[in-house]
């Protein structure tokens, strides 16, 4: 039998355990009536604001934000009658002439797209087109005169037609369009390059000279045709330095394209004739830098692009707005 004393033991071993559930149980409920209390002041919030009513802001472009700028359309490395088989390049590009057409139109067709956006933030009333030089392949190795589709005088006569009508469509959407004009390695008339006399002895110096004559009609149409291998334009009080890019040595060392163009700009600023901003084309490839923007090709990945190991891209140009007030500000491809 218990004694009395193990009875009063066990009653008050049962008392604290009760009073340990107990307060477990009031602890639960304290943090219960915190979470209610909680969410009851969200739902108070809610209904708060389910109850109100949002009041319009507009956030236009005040006038006196709204910057000017100047579009810029680059347009080299074309090589229309030059023919790209699939099977020469594991079926990533084809190209001919009824492709280039169908390309050319579309370049221009987007640089008045690209610009009609870009007016909804800024004033655009002038475009640089800068025709950058190698709109066609010519002669200059002999495999070129079997694979051609057209020969250098055809070329001439075929590029002029689409440049017209692209310059004139241009025309109809600015107030004022600038020309301005590289010549290429692939249309010199010689064998080998030529340096003092390299515009006469180009097929492509004679296009634009011809191309000058018939925008004659159109006052606010303006040509400034390279006479040498730099073609040096002032906007907005910077100087931009258009050229080919031939003249930049590269041998697909290690850094890529970037070293030796940083070499050449360097050097070449040491003239009187100092760049803010370089344009070219020549290496297919579209790149760009503070210092320099590179041109893509129309007609993309060719036998030439595998030989120099430059890294696939789509056929495509380059346009970018260059602002009064920053220099060179948004650059985008147009994709061909």
């Amino acid at each position: 039998m218990k004694t009395k004393k193990w009875a009063h033991i066990e009653r008050d071993i049962r008392s604290t355990e009760h009073a340990k559930v107990v307060a477990g149980l009031e602890s639960q409920l304290a943090h219960y009536r915190d979470q209610v209390a909680d969410l009851e002041g969200r739902l108070a919030v809610a209904l708060q604001l389910s109850k109100s009513k949002p009041r319009p802001r507009a956030f236009g472009i005040p006038e006196s934000d709204r910057s000017e700028a100047v579009a810029v359309a680059l347009a080299s490395d074309w090589h229309v009658e030059e023919t790209v088989e699939g099977v020469s390049v594991n079926g990533l590009n084809e190209f001919n002439l009824a492709i280039a057409d169908e390309r050319i139109a579309k370049f221009f067709r987007g640089v008045s797209r690209l610009t009609e956006i870009e007016r909804h933030g800024a004033d655009i009333s002038t475009c640089l087109l800068w025709l950058g030089g190698d709109l066609m392949t010519g002669f200059i190795h002999e495999e070129l005169a079997e694979t051609n589709g057209l020969t250098p005088t055809q070329t001439i006569l075929w590029l002029q037609d689409r440049l017209l009508a692209g310059i004139e469509a241009l025309a109809a959407d600015f107030e004022n369009l600038l020309v301005v004009t590289s010549y290429g390695n692939h249309g010199r008339t010689t064998k080998k390059p030529r340096h003092a006399t390299g515009a006469a002895n180009s097929y492509e110096w004679m296009l634009y000279r011809l191309l000058e004559g018939r925008t004659a009609h159109l006052p606010h149409v303006q040509w400034q045709v390279g006479e040498s291998y730099h073609n040096i334009v002032e906007v907005y009080g910077r100087t931009i330095r258009f050229h080919h890019g031939d003249g930049l040595k590269y041998q697909g060392g290690i850094g890529g394209l970037t070293i030796p163009v940083e070499k050449a700009i360097a050097s070449w600023n040491k003239s009187p004739i100092k760049a803010d901003l370089d344009v070219f084309g020549h290496w297919h490839t579209q790149m760009q830098s503070p210092k320099f923007c590179a041109n893509g090709s129309l007609i993309g990945y060719n036998a030439y692009a595998i030989s120099i190991k430059a890294a696939y891209e789509p056929p495509q140009q380059t346009f970018f707005l260059f602002d009064r007030a920053r220099g060179r500000t948004m650059t985008t491809p147009i994709t061909l």
